[in-house]
């Protein structure tokens, strides 16, 4: 039987795919990813996770410009199967033909809930205390394919994007670990979404960066979440970006809405509404990021009894 398998994907999330399918001896024959892309304040070529995971065992590594133009090693690797996970780019129909067994994807959220670009930012944003990675068809709709499978994955206080991806990953490789029989097999049974529940997760955009003092301090602190460690929340203070990259709430004494403040000796802090956001680590605009003691001693020490947003 052929068992040969294509994987698709670029980021941390995709690369702790990948490491699951090849703990469980899988036949990769192809890895697939995003161009290595200028990174840095130096602008150096930087390959992907996926990409380095995959010349580490030995993988051929594919990574056009434009897939839906450029596909021929995917015709020619003769494989049963393709599996991806956040590839970033769409997948031409010739593609989503080529396997014997078509194309599977892992989406971050529970379909038909959050189709789209970004749904694990997005449910932390809204406050959703469960997710899970769905096992779906690829077609050419955006994410509407037959879900075959979910694995669960609870959304806890404390989770930040960083955190809610890496769960998300481990989740992603139980679930293709666990339906990889069946799928090289062709029993995997999908079942058709039901489209009038569908929501869609928009792209992160720059505009939702900026984080909104005007909300309450439950969604301040979602999306500051939701947006941690990358690409990192932020508020102006003389001028200058202040990423806000980790983050806790405390409820109680306030020096006012976006009023930076010392806590104690050492702890960078900013007022909410009802309470405190402490800031553990802060990037500011053109600088490495920094831990809040080091900050105060810096810059942080001059914003203190001022206020974001100027």
């Amino acid at each position: 039987m052929n068992r040969r398998i294509i994987f698709m994907g670029t980021p941390q999330i995709a690369a702790d795919v990948l490491q699951a399918l090849l703990d469980a001896d899988a036949e990769i024959v192809l890895a697939i990813t995003q161009p290595d892309r200028k990174a840095g304040r130096k602008g150096q070529l930087k390959q992907c996770e996926v990409k380095t995971l995959a010349l580490e065992h030995g993988i051929p590594v594919f990574s056009p410009e434009k897939i839906r133009t450029d596909y021929q090693p995917v015709l020619d690797a003769n494989a049963a199967l393709i599996v991806t996970c956040a590839y970033g780019q769409i997948v031409p129909q010739a593609v989503l033909d080529a396997p014997e067994h078509g194309c599977v994807n892992l989406h971050g959220s529970i379909l038909p809930e959050y189709r789209g670009a970004a749904p694990i930012q997005r449910a932390l944003w809204d406050g959703k205390t469960r997710s899970g990675m769905s096992l779906m068809k690829m077609e050419a709709g955006m994410d509407t394919g037959g879900v075959a499978d979910v694995e669960p994955v609870e959304i806890t206080e404390a989770d930040t994007s960083t955190s809610l991806f890496q769960k998300m990953g481990e989740a992603a490789g139980r679930l293709i670990v666990r339906d990889l029989d069946a799928l090289l097999e062709g029993n995997m049974k999908f079942q058709e979404q039901d489209a009038d529940r569908a929501t869609y997760a928009a792209k992160i955009s720059k505009d939702d960066e900026r984080i909104d003092l005007d909300r309450t301090d439950e969604e301040i602190f979602r999306q500051i979440r939701a947006l941690s460690e990358e690409p990192g929340g932020y508020v102006l203070a003389d001028g200058k970006k202040i990423k806000l990259l980790k983050v806790r709430y405390r409820k109680g004494e306030t020096p006012g809405i976006g009023v930076f403040a010392r806590e104690g000796k050492k702890q960078f802090a900013m007022g909410g509404h009802e309470g405190l956001f402490l800031l553990d680590a802060v990037q500011l605009e053109g600088k490495p990021a920094m831990d809040s003691a080091s900050f105060l001693n810096g810059k942080g020490r001059s914003l203190l009894d001022k206020k974001a947003g100027s």
